[in-house]
């Protein structure tokens, strides 16, 4: 994998190496990026792992000031309830770097984070990759994660053209297709395609095992696959889901009415509504 010189970036900061950002590491290496990876981590542990993979990072600290220093691109790779008091640690970025972040929110980015990056210096366009799973953690990364999924730019205004070109080369040269969006457009689509399913999920696990946990010792694939990203970690999903509450109550909503409508049609025996609605539905999950 080469990257033109338009498009690269020297050095790459990624802070926060879970399984999102541990993966863009091991996609970097693993396609040859020649940048500086350079990473904040936490806990000292995370930093000593790094550390000991032979090729895998240039540098790694629980120093985050440290871990921006010279970069030219920084990667935010933590939640998004905590992107903010994490920018508030670093004085000031390298001159004229973009900063990104792989979160699936943007409103609240675009209010609490952008600020906060301009202050110090640096120039904000929202990232999203619609990838992960339910395993958290460096552990679980996987250096083909972003082949063929879909990225989400959410720059602020089409003043900075060129920042958003070196993203979207970025982003490809790790095997990703990439689009542009605003970021309230953002936020209502993803509300759709993966918070309100997560939710849903949730509730269709209470629903069920709830009341009587012994049934799930009968579920065979389709109640699994249905509810396998239940198993995400509570606590990041519930941070998504509060910061884009207003997206998804709206979604819910229809959602609920929507079932309102099945429910008529069993109580009623419809067998002619019952047969049109999976029909309806069959064929607007085969376009996918």
């Amino acid at each position: 994998m080469s990257v033109s010189p338009e498009s690269s970036f020297r050095k790459i900061a990624i802070l926060a190496p879970g399984l999102i950002g541990g993966s863009l590491i091991r996609a970097l290496r693993t396609r040859n990026f020649d940048s500086e990876i350079r990473v904040w981590a936490r806990r000292r542990e995370a930093v000593i792992e790094l550390l000991a993979t032979e090729g895998l990072v240039n540098f790694a600290s629980t120093a985050i000031e440290e871990a921006v220093e010279g970069a030219e691109l920084v990667i935010l790779a933590m939640p998004v309830d905590v992107m903010a008091e994490c920018v508030s640690k670093i004085e000031a970025f390298s001159e004229d770097a973009l900063v990104t972040d792989v979160g699936s929110v943007k409103g609240l980015l675009e209010t609490e984070v952008a600020p906060l990056v301009r202050e110090r210096g640096g120039r904000f366009i929202g990232g999203h990759p619609m990838a992960g799973s339910d395993q958290v953690g460096m552990a679980h990364a996987d250096p083909d994660l972003f082949e063929g999924a879909a990225v989400i730019l959410t720059p602020e205004s089409s003043e900075d053209p060129a920042g958003v070109n070196r993203l979207k080369s970025f982003w490809e040269g790790v095997g990703a297709d990439v689009s542009i969006l605003s970021a309230e457009d953002h936020d209502r689509v993803v509300a759709g395609i993966s918070h309100l399913p997560h939710l849903v999920a949730a509730a269709l696990v209470r629903t069920v095992l709830g009341k009587d946990s012994d049934t799930g010792k009968f579920s065979g694939g389709g109640f699994r696959d249905t509810t396998r990203v239940a198993r995400g970690p509570e606590a990041m999903w519930s941070g998504i889901l509060a910061s884009n509450a207003p997206a998804i109550s709206s979604q819910l909503g229809e959602l609920i009415s929507e079932l309102e409508i099945w429910k008529q049609a069993l109580d009623g025996l419809d067998r002619e509504d019952l047969q049109r609605f999976l029909s309806e539905a069959r064929t607007l999950r085969e376009s996918l």
